[in-house]
């Protein structure tokens, strides 16, 4: 992690996000709930009091998705991804930028591998992120990202139940 000051009282803030994961599913099944824009919706859905619109879902090198949320009712926060790199059932690369209201608050490149270990799947996340003027921060995109992954777990598991 790394803070460089700018003129005018502006900072960057350098970090490394790597998350680790099983699912008991095979990496073909954990794709397609990526991909899947309706399965997207749900495990992006945040928490109580919280609200999310999903405003375009292009899963495609070169695609994009567009999200806002926050408050019920005030989505303040808008999420711009641009898919960057596709490998079915391996890999996604990514790219994007958050915005609070008109502010950038920071910039960030992802990858998602997907592990075959036996019947199940190793999933790593790395995002090497830029937060901009101390209005992100390291923990948010976290936690954030921990809740998202809870959620695409228990995706999977409702998909195997009878």
């Amino acid at each position: 992690m790394t803070v460089n000051d700018f003129p005018g009282g502006r900072t960057v803030r350098h970090d490394t996000i790597v998350i680790e994961r099983r699912f008991d599913a095979t990496p073909a099944r954990v794709f397609a709930a990526w991909a899947d824009p309706a399965a997207r919706a749900r495990r992006s859905s945040p928490g109580t009091g919280r609200g999310i619109a999903a405003d375009q879902h292009d899963f495609r090198v070169g695609g994009r998705e567009v999200s806002r949320f926050g408050p019920a009712g005030e989505p303040v926060y808008r999420a711009e991804t641009t898919y960057l790199d596709i490998v079915p059932d391996r890999r996604i690369v990514m790219a994007g930028t958050m915005t609070e209201g008109e502010t950038r608050i920071s910039a960030s490149m992802a990858t998602v591998e997907l592990l075959t270990t036996g019947d199940d799947t190793r999933m790593i996340y790395t995002e090497q992120a830029a937060f901009l003027d101390g209005r992100d921060v390291l923990e948010n995109r976290v936690r954030g990202w921990g809740e998202n992954l809870d959620k695409l777990d228990a995706e999977l598991r409702r998909e195997c139940e009878p």
